[in-house]
């Protein structure tokens, strides 16, 4: 295919299909991906709060962070990162780049998405115990862009570093 944007969108659209199917009709169901994920934003959560000197805990079951004993965070799928793991791969997956900087940027930026959503859950917890007015906005739009915000941010690394030079050096 000629067109690098409508390949991008094609390649882009089957490979987030293909991983949103196969999560909603196999994984979510048979596979311990989500809960392993929750506990491990719940308890790094925990971690960050208790190295800022809050005394934080985290419990498994139904995957909740506490400040002072006082439940907090609920920690449920929506909030792992999964789905936006999935969507940042798959963005860099459908970009006409070699397989080499793609196998070092993807861990690199689940990473990163990984450790905002930490911060996220760790803010939001303080922001219940501390300032329960407006939790509902920051964890329904406030949190929610600035996450995605990075996210694009990263893309936007990826597209100019790797993507650009990869057309630049198709076309010459």
């Amino acid at each position: 295919m000629k067109n690098p944007v409508i390949r991008f969108v094609i390649l882009f659209v089957a490979i987030y299909g293909s991983w949103y199917l196969l999560y909603e009709l196999y994984l979510a169901q048979n596979t311990p991906i989500d809960r392993i994920l929750i506990q491990w934003v719940g308890k790094s959560s925990t971690e960050v709060l208790t190295w800022f000197g809050f005394e934080a805990s985290y419990q498994a079951l139904p995957h909740t962070v506490s400040l002072n004993s006082i439940s907090c965070v609920s920690v449920g799928a929506p909030c792992n990162g999964l789905a936006l793991f999935a969507l940042f791969t798959s963005f860099i997956l459908a970009t006409p780049v070699s397989i080499k900087p793609k196998l070092l940027f993807i861990p690199l930026g689940i990473v990163v998405i990984f450790l905002l959503n930490v911060i996220r859950i760790s803010v939001l917890a303080l922001n219940v115990k501390y300032y329960p007015e407006s939790v509902d906005f920051n964890h329904h739009y406030l949190f929610t862009f600035i996450v995605y915000g990075v996210t694009f941010w990263i893309w936007m690394i990826w597209v100019n570093k790797f993507m650009i030079p990869s057309l630049k050096k198709e076309q010459a």
